[in-house]
C-alpha cells in the first residue's frame, strides 16, 4: 500500500520540476518583456536590450535607458489590445505581418523600431520614418478607438493584421460589417477600410483614420430640434443679431448722452466698441459724461477707448496677479474647474505662461472624458479654439473632450413650447450668461469645422440669451423652463445688463482684448481695442503695426516692453511726457517697473507704427 504512495509523491515532485524549469525558460526568453496599459488601452511587446546585435562586450542593459523617457526601442513582436481586439503592430509570423505598401506597388512586413507614450497615446516609429499612431477618445458618449499613420514620402499604404481575443465573438451584420461582442459590449470598426476575410485593416495617405469603438445606444437626439428660426441660416442670424445691436445701441447713446443715471463701465465700453463698428466714434467718445470719466466706476475695460492709463494699467495688473492666484491654486490641486474661466487658455498664452498651458494640459489628458460635467462644456471649447490658435504645431489636448462635451451639451438641450428659445439647462435651470458664453464657443468651433447643424444650435443658444429682456435690454442671470417648455422667471436673481451681454458676445473688430504682438516677438502683449497688430525685430529695433480707422484715436497699455532708448511715432522720435494723455496728439509713459509702455494714438492712417530702439 506504501508503494503507490511514494510513487505519486516522486511524480508530483517531477511536474513541480518541470514547471519551475518552464517558468525559468519562458522567464529568460521574455527577457526585455512588458505588457503596459495606457489609459484604456494595453500594450503588448518586448524591449529591445542593447546587446542584441552588438558586441559581446556591450554591456546588458535595455535600451530604453538611453533614450528618453517616453520613448522605447522594441524588438519582435508587438501588440496592442482594445475592446477584445488585438491588432497586429509586430511579428514575424508571415501570414500575419504588418506590411507597408509603397507607391510603386511593391510592399514588405515591418517591425515597429520604438515606441513613444504621449498621454493616452501610443505611436510606433516604423523604418523609414513612418508612424503609426493609436489613441482613444469618447464619440457620442461611446469610447473609440481612433487609428492614425503619418507616411513618410513613397509610402502610399499600411496594412494592419488584427485577430479577436479568446473570449471575443464576432457577428455578420449582412451589409459587410460586423458587429464585435466583448465584456458585455458592441464594438464596431464602423467605415473603416478592411478586409474582413483576411482581418487586416487599411491605412491609406491621405485617407480616413480608422476607428473601433463602443458601438453608442441608440439616441432621437437631432440638432436641427433645438434650432429656432431666426437661427436656421446664417443671413437670418445676423439680421436678428442685428436688430438686437440697433435696438441697445440706441439705448446706450440716449443714456450716455443724457449723463442718465445707470452709466457703468460695461456701458461704456459697449457703447464705445460698437460706435466703431458704426463710424460714429468720435460722437460716442465725446458724449461720455465727465462724472463717468471723473468718477471711480472707471476701469481698464473702457480706458481703451477714454484713456486713464495710469491706473488702467495698475488695475490690469491687479486683476492680472488676482487671476493667477485663484487659477495657480485651481491648478495645483488637478482640478478642471480652471474651465470655469472664460479664455483661460487665452489668458496663459497670451501672457507667456507656459508653465500654466503645460499643468493645465495634463490634468485634462488624465481627465475621464465621461466625468466631463456640463458646466465645463463651454471651457473645453474655448480652450481647444485658444490652444489651436496659440500653439498650431502641438498637441491639442483639449481635442480628446470635444465629442464628449458635445455628446453632454445634447443631453442638456431644452426648448420653450413654441420652440422658438433653445437653452441648455442645469436641471431645469438655465444660468443665461453661460447660454451665452457657450453658444459663442460653439459657434467658433462649428465654424471652424464646418459643421452646420451645430452651428445653427450654437447660434439659437446667443439668440435666446437675450431675452426675455426688459426696456433697457437686460435680462434675468437664472430663469427656469418647466417640462412643458414654460418659462418661469427668478426674480430672485440679478438682470443682466444688455452691456454685459455685449461684453460675453464680444461682437466687432474693436472690443477690449489682450493680443500677443507677434510669433517673431515673444512675451510682449498689449491690452488694446486695436484691429490687429504685429511686430517685426530686426537688430536693435522693435516695429509694431497697429491697425484702427484713420482719424480715431485709442490707448493701448503694452506688457514686456524691456527699457529702451527711443521710440518713434509715424516716423518721427517723441520723448516722453508724463502728462502725455491730455494733448490732442498722439504720446506716450513707460512705467518701468512693471516694462509696460503706455500709448496714446492718434491715427492719420489706418495702419500705423510704434518703432522702439533698444
Amino acid at each position: 500500500m506504501k508503494k503507490p504512495v511514494f510513487v505519486r509523491i516522486f511524480f508530483i515532485l517531477l511536474l513541480y520540476g518541470a514547471v519551475f524549469s518552464l517558468l525559468v525558460m519562458v522567464q529568460f526568453a521574455r527577457q526585455g518583456g512588458f505588457t503596459r496599459r495606457i489609459g484604456t488601452i494595453v500594450v503588448s511587446g518586448q524591449y529591445k536590450l542593447q546587446n542584441e546585435g552588438a558586441s559581446q562586450n556591450a554591456p546588458g542593459k535595455s535600451a530604453a535607458n538611453t533614450m528618453e523617457p517616453n520613448q522605447y526601442p522594441l524588438s519582435g513582436d508587438a501588440s496592442v489590445f482594445f475592446g477584445g481586439m488585438e491588432f497586429r503592430v509586430g511579428t514575424e509570423e508571415e501570414d500575419s505581418a504588418m506590411l507597408l505598401v509603397m507607391d510603386d506597388g511593391t510592399s514588405g512586413s515591418v517591425l515597429p523600431e520604438s515606441m513613444i507614450i504621449s498621454g493616452e497615446s501610443v505611436l510606433f516609429t516604423l523604418p523609414g520614418g513612418t508612424v503609426l499612431r493609436f489613441n482613444t477618445r469618447y464619440s457620442s458618449g461611446a469610447q473609440e478607438l481612433r487609428i492614425s499613420c503619418d507616411f513618410t514620402e513613397g509610402v502610399s499604404e499600411l496594412e494592419l493584421p488584427f485577430k479577436p481575443q479568446r473570449k471575443t465573438s464576432m457577428r455578420d451584420t449582412g451589409d459587410g460589417q460586423f458587429i464585435i461582442i466583448s465584456d458585455g459590449m458592441n464594438y464596431s470598426f464602423g467605415r473603416s477600410l478592411k478586409d474582413s476575410a483576411r482581418r487586416v485593416l487599411f491605412l491609406k495617405a491621405g485617407g480616413a483614420d480608422l476607428s473601433y469603438g463602443v458601438i453608442p445606444e441608440e439616441r432621437s437626439f437631432s440638432p436641427d430640434d433645438f434650432v429656432i428660426s431666426e437661427a436656421r441660416t446664417k443671413a437670418a442670424y445676423e439680421a436678428a443679431l442685428g436688430r438686437w445691436l440697433d435696438q441697445n445701441f440706441s439705448f446706450w447713446n440716449r443714456t450716455v448722452s443724457a449723463s442718465a443715471s445707470g452709466i457703468d463701465e460695461d456701458m461704456v465700453a459697449a457703447f464705445a466698441g460698437e460706435a466703431l463698428n458704426r463710424g460714429t466714434y468720435k460722437a460716442a467718445v465725446a458724449a461720455v459724461p465727465q462724472r463717468f470719466l471723473n468718477g471711480n466706476s472707471r476701469g481698464y475695460l473702457s480706458a481703451v477707448y477714454l484713456g486713464g492709463l495710469g491706473e488702467a494699467q495698475r488695475a490690469l495688473s491687479a486683476s492680472d496677479r488676482e487671476a493667477l492666484a485663484r487659477l495657480s491654486r485651481i491648478i495645483n490641486y488637478k482640478n478642471a474647474d480652471f474651465l470655469k474661466e472664460s479664455h483661460v487658455i487665452e489668458f496663459f498664452a497670451v501672457r507667456g505662461l507656459g508653465n500654466f498651458l503645460d499643468d493645465a494640459a495634463e490634468i485634462i489628458r488624465s481627465m475621464d472624458p465621461k466625468a466631463l460635467p456640463l458646466d465645463l462644456t463651454a471651457g473645453i471649447l474655448e480652450a481647444y479654439m485658444d490652444w489651436k490658435a496659440s500653439r498650431p504645431l502641438m498637441e491639442n489636448p483639449f481635442e480628446r473632450m470635444l465629442d464628449q462635451a458635445r455628446h453632454v451639451i445634447s443631453g442638456a438641450l431644452g426648448k420653450t413650447a413654441d420652440s422658438e428659445k433653445v437653452f441648455v439647462l442645469f436641471g431645469g435651470r438655465c444660468d443665461t450668461e453661460f447660454n451665452l458664453r457657450l453658444g459663442r464657443a460653439l459657434l467658433l468651433w462649428a465654424e471652424s469645422a464646418e459643421d452646420d447643424s451645430w452651428a445653427a444650435v450654437a447660434r439659437s443658444l446667443i439668440l435666446s440669451s437675450f431675452s426675455p429682456a426688459d426696456n433697457s435690454g437686460s435680462v434675468r442671470a437664472f430663469f427656469n423652463l418647466d417640462e412643458t417648455g414654460e418659462i418661469t422667471s427668478d426674480e430672485s436673481s440679478p438682470r443682466l445688463s444688455a452691456a454685459r451681454l455685449y461684453r460675453v458676445l464680444r461682437p466687432g473688430k474693436y472690443a477690449p482684448k489682450t493680443l500677443t504682438i507677434g510669433a517673431s516677438v515673444n512675451s510682449i502683449w498689449t491690452w488694446t481695442c486695436a484691429a490687429e497688430l504685429s511686430a517685426s525685430q530686426e537688430n536693435n529695433a522693435l516695429d509694431i503695426s497697429v491697425s484702427f480707422p484713420s482719424g480715431d484715436t485709442h490707448y493701448m497699455i503694452i506688457r514686456g516692453i524691456k527699457p529702451f532708448t527711443k521710440l518713434q511715432l509715424y516716423g518721427i522720435d517723441f520723448r516722453m511726457d508724463p502728462q502725455f494723455e491730455r494733448y490732442d496728439s498722439s504720446g506716450w509713459a513707460y512705467v518701468s517697473s512693471e516694462q509696460t509702455l503706455l500709448v496714446k494714438m492718434k491715427h492719420r492712417t489706418s495702419l500705423e507704427h510704434i518703432r522702439i530702439f533698444y
